[in-house]
């Protein structure tokens, strides 16, 4: 069998007929799948992307990426993929961005960039952030397209530029990982902030869109006891303005989202 040749254009091709930037759990992730015949090809691939430049050279500590690649048994579908923060942002988001899209992908793309971002520097783990990343999250890939029948609406570039304005407890150095180092001082410091800043935290939980209480509950323990939950579940801290449904109807704010009703 002949040696298979992989150049960036060709790769951007093969990409955008079958590469998906997404996002599971509001974290980034890049995937290709085929058909495990097809593996040769993705292993392949998986050479080229390991021998990639670093792009954001500002870090110093990271890796060239792990790439995984897993068979679906079932489907006989092989995966490559890549979920690394550090690896997708310093390596992979800056080899495509100099490359020229020529399909609907390139704005999945430039969206997902946009999250990555978030989780890189940190934005994402403020409530602004996670609200603007489950808003893309609705938006790209099929939450777009106009035969959606839950058609969601791209964030608007004053919310992007509002969130992106916002001040960091934590500044991003040469030495941070988001996998180790970065992400836990960044949780550390904003727990440090919000428990310094908020004397009573504000909860809103809207059921299916109507506000349950007129005030706001206080404590995730008594917001999750007034929707029949047990008071120490974790379901609304997780998914706070993330705009995600617990069980499928109830959603929790940091703010009032609408009026009642």
């Amino acid at each position: 069998m002949p040696a298979i040749t992989i150049n960036p254009f060709w790769l951007l091709g093969f990409i955008e007929a079958e590469g998906t930037f997404g996002l599971k759990n509001l974290s980034p992730y890049f995937q290709l799948a085929q058909h495990s015949k097809n593996l040769i090809l993705l292993e392949a691939i998986a050479l080229y992307l390991k021998s990639l430049e670093k792009g954001f050279t500002f870090s110093v500590n990271t890796p060239s990426p792990v790439i995984s690649i897993t068979l679906n048994k079932r489907s006989s579908v092989s995966v490559l993929s890549i979920g690394n923060i550090d690896a997708l942002y310093d390596y992979l988001m800056f080899f495509f961005l100099d490359m020229p899209f020529q399909t609907r992908k390139g704005e999945d793309f430039y969206y997902w960039c946009l999250v990555l971002h978030m989780h890189k520097l940190g934005y994402f783990y403020l409530s602004e952030g996670r609200s603007l990343t489950a808003n893309i999250a609705n938006y790209i890939n099929k939450g777009r397209y106009s035969n959606n029948p839950n058609k969601s609406i791209a964030p608007s570039i004053e919310t992007i530029n509002n969130v992106l304005s916002l001040t960091l407890p934590v500044t991003l150095t040469p030495e941070m990982l988001h996998v180790d180092s970065f992400l836990q001082t960044l949780r550390k410091k904003l727990a440090q902030k919000f428990a310094r800043g908020i004397s009573t935290r504000n909860i809103w939980v809207y059921d299916n869109g109507v506000l349950v209480n007129e005030k706001p509950f206080t404590t995730f323990a008594a917001a999750m006891q007034a929707i029949g939950y047990s008071p120490t579940s974790v379901a609304g801290r997780r998914t706070i303005d993330t705009g995600k449904a617990v069980g499928g109807r109830y959603t929790f704010y940091s703010f009032p989202k609408s009026p009642r009703g």
